[in-house]
């Protein structure tokens, strides 16, 4: 039909792109593929594709009917991909694809389109009263935004305009013409996502959300650990930055932001992605931290992941933080003068609360558990931790787990003063090489016993040992204790009975058992069982649940901004249930949701432990 004309827009907006595309990949092309490997599990990877980027699982489950409307769009845009190449090929041959539009399958396809298009141009529509009108918070309200939908509304017009034949020549000029404006502007703003979604949820994370990536302190080339430039990042972490939709969705699941703190996710990716397309075509660039990045939006980071569960697009938060931190820790020595202390007490007594070593055992003497140097043939390992050890508070768990376990008939024993912290604390604070240290010593432990089976009450424990020990040689069957509670509540070896009129008691999920190691459905079951208790769950709960405010070193520093994060996490209880009771299975959790109801005045509303409620059903 135009060969010339089509040849030349097509020739000249492909080639342009291709340029703008060069620009915004050559970070990515720099840093190497070698800097991270994201081709395993490529099945795991394309059932990904299908499930969160086709399927649009994330947008459908918690958005409701924003996340439909943004549905609507994408799969219009599927939807009259075939139409758009036919449209192209027909300027150069007025036959290509004919046979095809005249078949019966080209007549589904054409009926299908229609429909898509019926329901894009609703989408977009409801998205601009959403932007212009209703302004949720969340949203940055731009030009950019309201340009790339009404681009969208046009390019679906069109098409039904040369569907039924109108101005037939003027509405295919417009519609071509805007599929390559359209295409590259993407490159220049946060719509970049439109290309870059579909292989950033490919490429995403299949290890364990838990499992942080290890520096390797031995190789005495490396003069750098952590991220310091900007062009440190690994590809796929750059990948993360043009992927960011600005959507604001992890900035309503933060912790931090919730809270008046300065951290807000959206805008680390902004941040990092601007400095990115700055510095493209530089071979070194200023540190991140503090000019671009503020330390103190790194230091109010709990590691919690709300932010990237909330996230459509599966960009990676806590990994990027982490480096940073690390750079800070090791390269610069700056960090709070709290976690400081945390970590020489670390280093010095093995626990962060630096109390005496020695006596770390002393809590189990009256119960007459014996340690494995006492007797090594016994099925689990009780890794008690430096909370259920030494914090008083906690005790009161441990001793709880240990009558349910010796209820049941379990076969166990624990370390004693052999025991020493996991180092979660530390690795999560930056300060990987004292991680690693403490790691190896346990691992040694674990192999001078012959361990093979591991019980822990510390979520923390139980993420550090069950994914980050493998790192180091240590494999394990790990269980959270919840865990085994159920199992047993269900074998029948444990028979909670009534202990008095049926209360309100809701669960909280601590945020590295249930989002980094999807342990949701053992404690509810626990709750479930006991008929002393009538389960209320909470808006903000499983996946959604909120942080309470001690994860990433956080337990060991002071909150200087804002409200507390543990305080914003009682209201949540106070308001979205009638429950006297909250139960929780960590215990950093459990000192944060006691300090709240103590600070707050609360005190009809008790914490306990679900291995306490066990207990005490017993």
């Amino acid at each position: 039909m135009y060969p010339i004309t089509i040849g030349f827009f097509l020739f000249a907006g492909l080639g342009f792109f291709s340029y703008t595309m060069v620009l915004r990949l050559m970070p990515m092309v720099r840093a190497g593929l070698q800097s991270e490997n994201r081709f395993d599990k490529i099945g795991e990877r394309i059932k990904g594709v299908l499930v969160y980027a086709f399927g649009q699982k994330r947008l459908l489950s918690r958005e409701g009917f924003s996340g439909l409307m943004h549905a609507f769009i994408f799969w219009g845009f599927l939807a009259v991909a075939l139409r758009t190449i036919l449209l192209f090929g027909q300027g150069f041959d007025a036959d290509f694809g004919v046979a095809f539009e005249n078949s019966l399958l080209g007549g589904v396809y054409a009926w299908t389109r229609d429909v898509f298009e019926i329901l894009v141009l609703v989408g977009v529509l409801a998205l601009l009263i959403r932007r212009i009108f209703l302004r949720p918070k969340r949203l940055t309200l731009s030009v950019d935004g309201i340009v790339i939908l009404c681009s969208i509304a046009v390019l679906m017009i069109t098409d039904f305009l040369m569907e039924f034949q109108i101005a037939y020549a003027a509405n295919y000029f417009i519609h071509l013409g805007l599929i390559l404006v359209f295409l590259n502007y993407l490159p220049y703003g946060k719509h970049f996502h439109i290309i870059t979604a579909i292989p950033n949820v490919f490429f995403r994370k299949t290890e364990p959300y838990g499992a942080l990536k290890p520096l390797n302190l031995e190789d005495e080339k490396v003069t750098i650990y952590g991220t310091e430039k900007i062009n440190q990042l690994n590809w796929k972490q750059t990948l993360d930055l043009y992927t960011c939709t600005e959507c604001g969705r992890c900035d309503t699941q933060c912790p931090a932001t919730a809270t008046g703190k300065k951290l807000q996710p959206k805008l680390i990716s902004v941040a990092l992605r601007d400095f990115v397309n700055q510095s493209a075509l530089k071979k070194d660039t200023e540190p991140l931290v503090p000019k671009t990045i503020d330390p103190q939006v790194l230091w109010d980071c709990t590691t919690c992941r709300a932010c990237e569960e909330a996230c459509p697009v599966m960009i990676e938060y806590v990994d990027k933080i982490v480096e940073l931190r690390r750079n800070l820790v090791l390269m610069r020595g700056e960090f709070p003068a709290e976690a400081q202390t945390a970590l020489r007490n670390m280093e010095t007594n093995s626990n962060p609360w630096g109390m005496g070593h020695s006596t770390r055992g002393d809590w189990a003497k009256p119960l007459g558990i014996k340690t494995l140097a006492e007797d090594r043939n016994v099925e689990y390992l009780y890794f008690v931790g430096c909370a259920g050890s030494f914090d008083e508070r906690a005790k009161k768990i441990s001793r709880s787990l240990i009558k349910c376990l010796q209820t049941a008939g379990v076969s166990f024993g624990i370390l004693g003063t052999e025991e020493k912290c996991t180092g979660d604390s530390a690795r999560r604070i930056g300060n990987e090489y004292l991680f690693q240290m403490m790691a190896k010593e346990n691992i040694a432990m674990f192999g001078k016993y012959g361990v093979r089976k591991i019980i822990t009450t510390c979520p923390h424990c139980f993420n550090t040992i069950k994914n980050e020990y493998p790192q180091f040689g240590g494999n394990y069957e790990v269980v959270h204790h919840t865990e085994l509670l159920r199992d047993l509540i269900a074998q029948g070896k444990l028979q909670p009975k009534a202990t008095g009129e049926k209360q309100k008691i809701t669960f909280h999920d601590s945020c590295y058992l249930g989002r980094y190691n999807d342990v949701y459905d053992a404690p509810r079951e626990i709750l479930h069982a006991l008929p002393s208790f009538e389960v209320q769950e909470m808006e903000l709960s499983r996946d959604k649940g909120r942080c309470c405010g001690a994860g990433g070193g956080r337990m060991w520093m002071e909150e200087k901004t804002g409200t507390r994060i543990n305080h914003k996490r009682l209201e949540d209880i106070q308001t979205q249930t009638q429950a006297t009771t909250v139960a929780s299975a960590c215990p950093f959790c459990m000192t944060m949701l006691s300090d709240a109801t103590r600070d707050k005045g609360a005190t009809q509303i008790q914490t306990k432990d679900v291995a306490e409620l066990v207990a005490e059903s017993l």
